[in-house]
C-alpha cells in the first residue's frame, strides 16, 4: 500500500459544513517517504506544509481512500483525526502500524 500512496500527489479537500472542495491555494500534496514514517514526522510535515493555510477542516483524498483528516485552529495547532465519522480509520493510521512492524 505504501508505494501506492507515494506515487501520485493526493487531492486536499477542505471540509465545510454540507460538503467539501477542492482547497483552491494547495489543491495537491505529494507525500514522501520520510514525511509518513511515523505520527510525529507526519504531523511536523502537515504543520510546516500548512502555515500559511486559514484555520478548518481539510482531509487528503488519495486514490486508495481517504488517506488523513486534520483540523488547524485559529492558534495554528494542528489536531490529526483518527477515524471518519463512520468509524472508518484514516490509511494513515494503518501506514504508522505497518512502518512500526517493519
Amino acid at each position: 500500500m505504501s508505494e501506492e500512496l507515494l506515487v501520485k500527489p493526493m487531492m486536499v479537500m477542505e471540509m465545510r459544513p454540507e460538503f467539501s472542495i477542492q482547497y483552491k491555494a494547495s489543491p495537491k500534496l505529494k507525500l514522501k517517504k520520510e514525511n509518513i514514517s511515523d505520527k510525529k514526522s507526519f504531523v511536523e510535515f502537515l504543520t510546516k506544509t500548512t502555515k500559511n493555510w486559514k484555520s478548518g477542516r481539510y482531509f487528503l483524498r488519495s486514490d486508495v481512500g481517504p488517506f488523513a483528516e486534520f483540523h488547524i485552529s485559529k492558534e495554528r495547532k494542528l489536531v490529526l483525526e483518527k477515524e471518519t465519522k463512520n468509524k472508518i480509520p484514516y490509511l494513515c493510521w494503518q501506514f504508522f502500524a505497518n512502518t512500526r512492524r517493519k
